[in-house]
């Protein structure tokens, strides 16, 4: 990074708890700006408060995603945008700026985090929507019908979902195809999770609307072999192909087949400072 210099002397043009950063894997701070070459650092949530400075030259400003050595060129508090988002280690670190409402020179900064449970991922559907989403598996029995699987869902107060984009779909079926191992203790040849849609006469409901429907279903060919009411979708199908359906209370099937885990999305958990 530019060059750090003793800030104790420049203490007046700052309010607030900070922390010299030298290496971080956020790209968040607060700059103090020497110079075009020289700036002073401070980390994602260790700074609440600044003013601008009262000397002619000095400028604060918020550097995002520049490189490590370059100070920032403008201040992004008087043109551009008042809240910045980075995805770091399966979290999304937002900063928001805003003007103190009792003053008209002084800036809050607020901080949230927003994270999943252990053993979930976290993706971002239609923009601004954040979900956790990840396998579940049943206890006992440890092969189980759909409308058990919705139930193991709502257990995590989430619902069943299905994969919303490309990611997903390749993040699922990772975890999928490990679960043959880790997770089967009975030995079964196939594998495989229930996820969002059950059968009506027109097509399907869904228990969470931010997957789009079948939309982004990649389907084995020729399939929906079942269609209507009593129909429930599931993936991967038997012989490792893609999204099948099948009668909703079917639970295993022919001593190959374990229908073991259900695919679930539940809120992220978000920590504000």
């Amino acid at each position: 990074m530019g060059c750090l210099t003793d800030f104790s002397a420049n203490f007046s043009l700052l309010e607030g708890i900070f922390e010299r950063v030298n290496n971080s894997s956020s790209e968040f701070f607060v700059v103090y700006k020497i110079s075009d070459i020289k700036c002073q650092y401070f980390q994602f949530k260790t700074t609440s408060t600044f003013q601008p400075a009262a000397f002619g030259g000095d400028e604060i400003a918020i550097k995002i995603q520049l490189p490590g050595k370059k100070c920032p060129t403008f201040n992004p508090l008087v043109s551009g945008p008042n809240s910045f988002t980075e995805k770091i280690n399966n979290e999304l670190h937002t900063t928001t700026v805003s003007l103190d409402s009792k003053s008209k020179n002084i800036y809050n900064l607020s901080y949230k985090v927003t994270s999943c449970p252990n053993g979930m991922r976290l993706f971002q559907r239609r923009g601004t929507t954040v979900v956790c989403i990840g396998l579940f598996y049943f206890e006992a029995p440890r092969c189980n019908n759909q409308a058990q699987a919705s139930a193991l869902c709502k257990a995590q107060k989430g619902t069943l979902t299905g994969s919303a984009n490309a990611d997903e779909y390749g993040y699922i079926q990772n975890i999928s195809n490990s679960s043959k191992y880790t997770a089967n203790p009975d030995s079964f040849k196939y594998v495989t999770y229930w996820i969002d849609g059950a059968g009506t006469n027109t097509g399907y409901t869904f228990e969470d609307p931010t997957h789009n429907g079948i939309t982004n279903y990649k389907w084995t060919p020729g399939s929906p072999h079942l269609k209507g009411p009593g129909s429930c979708l599931h993936n991967p199908g038997p012989f490792n192909s893609k999204i099948q359906s099948i009668e909703c209370l079917e639970s295993y099937c022919c001593d190959d087949v374990c229908w073991r885990e259900a695919l679930c999305q539940v809120p992220p958990k978000v920590e504000t400072s």
